[in-house]
């Protein structure tokens, strides 16, 4: 091999042309050392780069030469590599870490490991490493002086990346949690109606169909929850009932009763008339089937359909209430009383200003990173981005054994009353769910 190398170096400089010193830089697996070193070929760049990074001569022998990528560097193809080339120097038995272990590694180390999780936050970091860094590094220095500002004229940055129609990030905030509720809606659906039992069981098919039209009606009563996110609606003096200022209410209609609550975005499924459903000809499970439609909310963070918004608007309209014998009455659908949310527990999980603590691992009282794990989304686009790793946690699993309950139950005579509303509230309300940082999300088997 050394009589080809010597033979190509011929051809390329010229027999008598002498062999040119080039720079490069020599730095270990970890990347926590790096030194110049000037040498005329590999074997030298490696003898003087063990030299520099005290790598003993026993060990010599069997070093590897990479570059950042994990690519090995043999003679040949080190002839044609730039000066300056940063060059990795592997002992035997020490694993070459990638650019994004170096990443992961310096960013656990503030507590931010949940980073490199997560469709949206891969997609965040996957070019322009560096400015990902220096815009991570802006977001960590807690700069509260836009955090209560609410709209996108006072801060307009927040929403710059957004493809949203909504003016004020509470607005925002309150569909995308909205979003999230419309997921596990369809998931359920969806595993309801992929199970034997509703395939061969039509009595059980009957019971499910009831449990469905009952879970989207309640969540169109209780505005599909996005209060959960909107900081208009944090816990105060008013004991709970939000705030109403200008710059948040969105659509919002006065009432002249300071008792009445009336719902403050046009988006939300409770602006659906149901009482004019005979206007449409069409039964209730129609007109919320076309509001409740699936979205990519959970894995596409920031994108917003404006669809749901329309059918919405297009549907809020004066009409005569359906008469007693009328065919699609709700409980010709639905025979579940759908009771109408306390205005008092329409609270939101983070403070006034917007901020959000985790609750912990499903199975244990409080957080055990002693307040670590907090995040503020209304504070910049960057901890926005973030927060979408933040998820909620079912103590009692949604699909591992709430819905295997509820097909269960939908093979006897009936599923009463309460009960329906004991799923309802385990696989939608906090009664049942905590919403966690990535690291306390625990996906295995809740048991």
């Amino acid at each position: 091999m050394s009589i080809f190398i010597n033979c190509l170096r011929k051809m390329t400089r010229g027999s008598n042309e002498k062999e040119v010193l080039k720079g490069y830089k020599v730095t270990n697996v970890d990347r926590t050392r790096r030194f110049g070193v000037a040498c005329r070929d590999l074997q030298e760049l490696k003898r003087k780069g063990c030299a520099k990074l005290n790598i003993p001569k026993e060990e010599q022998e069997y070093v590897t030469v990479c570059l950042a990528d994990g690519s090995l560097i043999d003679d040949e193809y080190f002839l044609t590599l730039e000066p300056q080339t940063i060059l990795i120097l592997q002992k035997k038995g020490e694993k070459l870490l990638s650019d994004a272990d170096i990443l992961y590694n310096t960013l656990r180390r503030v507590n931010l490991e949940f980073i490199t999780t997560g469709d949206a936050v891969s997609k965040f970091l996957s070019a322009n490493l560096k400015s990902k860094i220096a815009t991570l590094n802006r977001a960590l220095q807690r700069d509260d002086s836009k955090t209560l500002l609410s709209t996108r004229n006072e801060h307009p940055e927040w929403f710059a990346n957004l493809d949203t129609t909504a003016n004020t990030k509470e607005a925002y905030m309150h569909r995308r949690c909205q979003d999230r509720f419309r997921g596990y809606l369809y998931k359920t659906i969806d595993q309801i109606k992929n199970s034997d039992v509703y395939a061969k069981n039509e009595k059980a098919r009957r019971h499910l169909t009831h449990a469905i039209a009952f879970f989207k009606l309640k969540l169109k009563q209780d505005h599909c929850l996005g209060f959960y996110f909107d900081r208009s609606y944090a816990k105060g003096d008013n004991g709970g009932k939000p705030e109403r200022s200008n710059a948040i209410n969105e659509g919002q209609d006065e009432s002249d009763d300071p008792n009445s609550f009336i719902c403050r975005y046009d988006h939300c499924p409770c602006r659906i008339d149901l009482v004019g459903v005979s206007r449409f000809n069409k039964n209730i499970d129609d007109i919320l089937s076309e509001f409740f439609s699936p979205t990519d909310e959970e894995t596409k963070f920031g994108e917003e359909t404006d669809d749901d918004e329309t059918d919405a608007r297009t549907m809020h309209s004066p009409a005569k209430k359906l008469k007693d014998n009328d065919e699609a009455r709700d409980d010709a659908l639905c025979p579940y009383k759908i009771e109408k949310i306390d205005d008092r527990s329409m609270t939101a999980l983070c403070d006034a200003n917007g901020e959000f603590k985790c609750a912990g691992v499903w199975n244990a009282e409080r957080c055990g990173y002693s307040g670590m794990h907090c995040i503020n989304p209304y504070r910049s686009y960057e901890e926005l981005i973030l927060f979408s790793t933040w998820n909620f946690d079912h103590r009692i699993e949604r699909s591992r054994t709430l819905v295997p309950n509820l097909l269960k139950a939908s093979e006897q005579d009936a599923i009463s009353q309460r009960d329906i509303r004991i799923f309802y509230d385990d696989i939608f309300t906090v009664k049942n769910l905590r919403l966690v940082h990535i690291v306390c999300h625990d996906k295995g088997s809740h048991k």
